[in-house]
């Protein structure tokens, strides 16, 4: 131990500082395997994404600096990337499917290391469909329905007026939400506001439809 100090020293005097430190910079391995969070079954064909952090604060939040990259059919990958000084780095995962990183459990990567046997765990997407359950009579002049869709965001509503009613719209909903998960709406009859709401639950890749009633 004594002689390796001294040649850290040695090396240090002679101008090349760096060499007795950790790396934090440089050609950087991964590999891992990407896994749907509620199953643990591999995600095949899954596209795997480097994102960096540079420096703090709330400006400087995580983006992609390399990928995608391409998991096999058993959701494994293999890759290297130029990670630089300074700088955090996860890998976030996706798939054509709709799978999804979950912002807090993406895996950290050790910068100018051999990253090995990382684990992406990625949601995989559900349905909501809802419709108007069709009445004889008066109409509503406004139903408003919210949930926990995120194709317009986490928390969206859907303003129907009476042209609406007789569509129906499906909305992506993350699979992994609590099961006590409920559908809100809104009845407006000439001013006089009614609230309902249906809890409903979810499976990866189904659809569970939501009936608006009044």
């Amino acid at each position: 131990m004594k002689n390796f100090r001294a040649l850290c020293a040695i090396v240090a005097l002679s101008g090349v500082a760096g060499a007795c430190q950790k790396s934090e910079e440089g050609l950087t391995l991964v590999e891992g395997q990407v896994i749907e969070m509620l199953t643990n079954k591999p995600v095949p064909f899954a596209q795997i994404e480097v994102n960096g952090q540079g420096g703090s604060g709330l400006h400087s939040g995580y983006k992609p600096v390399a990928g995608p990259q391409l998991a096999d059919a058993n959701g494994r990958f293999s890759f290297q990337f130029d990670a630089a000084a300074g700088t955090s780095y996860v890998l976030k995962a996706y798939s054509k499917a709709g799978h999804g990183s979950h912002w807090g459990e993406e895996p950290n990567v050790e910068e100018g290391r051999k990253n090995r046997n990382l684990v992406i765990p990625v949601a995989a997407p559900a349905w909501l469909k809802i419709r108007v359950e069709p009445k004889t009579g008066p109409v509503p002049d406004q139903i408003s329905v919210w949930g926990p869709w995120y194709d317009q965001g986490y928390i969206s509503t859907l303003d129907l007026r009476p042209k609406d009613y007789g569509t129906v719209s499906y909305h992506v909903v993350d699979s992994t939400l609590p099961s006590t998960t409920t559908v809100n709406w809104e009845v407006n009859f000439g001013g006089k506001l009614t609230r309902y709401h249906q809890p409903f639950t979810l499976q990866p890749f189904d659809t569970t439809e939501v009936v608006v009633r009044y």
